[in-house]
This record gives structure tokens, C-alpha cells and sequence, in this order.
């Protein structure tokens, strides 16, 4: 299952009791995992997602990064993503070179009526 950086958009906080009780608090983002519940509350537009983030990441990592930035959320937020954020990989596209043609002197050209 993926995690998501993620937020309440008011001064609300939402728990997941169906998904070991996961918490998204009011007063700042967190790390929660995409359930079913989170998806519900993004379609209802209660949540507002940040960042899709490792499988690894976890909220005791954000508060670091939080205590770390001294109350500069921002700041916060970019450096853990440089840590957590999961990267988008794209997938190579091979561009198809162009055919040599094959190069005529002289090219037709259509008669003139005279």
C-alpha cells in the first residue's frame, strides 16, 4: 500500500480507525497510507494530498523534519520529500530515427505542354 504526505483542508482532524488508527491531525500534514477511508476523504475534498511518498516513510520521520526546520513547514516539507518522495520514473521513450532515403540527382518533373 503507498503512503501520501497529506493534509486536512480545515481545522479538522480525521482518524482512520479501520486501519490501525492512523491519524491526519489539523494543525499540520502527515504521513498516512492511501486507504480506502483517505481516498474517501480526498473524493469528499476534506484531504488535500502533497506528495505521493516510499513505502518507507513514516509521521515519526516528518516530525523530525518538522522539529528540524523550527516551525518552517515549507521547509520541512521539501526536505523530506527530498528524502521520501517517491520519483516519478518515466518510462523511456525510443524516438525511431529516420530512414536514409535514398538521395536521386535528379528528381521528375512533369512536362510541360507546349
Amino acid at each position: 500500500m503507498n503512503k501520501l504526505l497529506a493534509e486536512t483542508k480545515g481545522s479538522f482532524q480525521l482518524h482512520d480507525l479501520a486501519h490501525m488508527g492512523q491519524r491526519l491531525r489539523a494543525n499540520r500534514p502527515g504521513v498516512v497510507e492511501n486507504t480506502f477511508f483517505i481516498q474517501d476523504r480526498i473524493g469528499r475534498g476534506q484531504i488535500r494530498v502533497i506528495a505521493e511518498l516510499k513505502p518507507e516513510a513514516s509521521d515519526d520521520d516528518f516530525i523530525g523534519y518538522v522539529k528540524e526546520s523550527e516551525g518552517d513547514m515549507q521547509l520541512a516539507i521539501d526536505a523530506f520529500l527530498s528524502e521520501f518522495g517517491a520519483e516519478a520514473v518515466e518510462p523511456t521513450v525510443k524516438k525511431k530515427r529516420a530512414s536514409p532515403k535514398a538521395k536521386t540527382s535528379e528528381t521528375p518533373q512533369p512536362e510541360a505542354d507546349a
